[in-house]
């Protein structure tokens, strides 16, 4: 199943949702169509699978880190840096202009990846705040919002417009330094920021 999963994300990630074929993952994975529609009666239950493959693989990494010990100015860093490392990953990057460009003619698809990719992944940190003691702000759901749109920044509509945009290294350091400090001045007592 794991080769299957990587076969069928490369074909997904070559030619997009509508154009991928599961007849050509099948051939390239060495498999029978009648094998993939036995696991995933559809080319869309195939398509969920590889998203949510790719979601649990980075989402395993934010977990321990926020199972750190460290101070919550560490573990924000931490997390926030693995936050823009995952954004330029290129197969990610990849995934999410697919499913970008499919959306319109798939919204299952496009709600289905909010739920698994960006939700989930500021649940996790509200779920972190909110037992925290250093964390001193009234909605940690939407701290947790705030931070991550802190670390992306504008980055996230430049990947949008230009198709090769890569924020420079120093760029996203900057940006997760800054997030951290905003953060702990808004959200914790003033001794945490120094």
């Amino acid at each position: 199943m794991e080769h299957l999963l990587d076969t069928a994300t490369d074909v997904f990630l070559e030619h997009g949702y509508k154009s991928a074929n599961v007849a050509e993952i099948a051939n390239r994975a060495g498999a029978s169509k009648r094998t993939i529609y036995a696991r995933y009666p559809s080319k869309a239950e195939l398509f969920v699978a590889v998203a949510s493959r790719k979601m649990d693989e980075t989402h395993a990494f934010y977990a321990r880190t926020l199972a750190s010990k460290e101070p919550l100015a560490k573990v924000l860093d931490e997390f926030g840096t693995s936050l823009m490392r995952s954004m330029m990953r290129p197969d990610l990057r990849a995934l999410f202009q697919v499913i970008v460009a499919e959306s319109p003619g798939f919204p299952k698809l496009a709600c289905m990846f909010w739920e698994l990719g960006p939700k989930r992944l500021t649940n996790m940190l509200q779920n972190y705040l909110v037992a925290n003691p250093e964390f001193m702000g009234e909605n940690p759901a939407h701290a947790a919002e705030m931070f991550c749109s802190l670390c992306w920044g504008q980055s996230i509509l430049k990947r949008q417009f230009y198709k090769e945009y890569v924020m420079p290294q120093e760029m996203r350091r900057i940006n997760v330094k800054e997030a951290v400090r905003i953060f702990l001045a808004a959200y914790t007592s003033p001794q945490t920021t120094r």
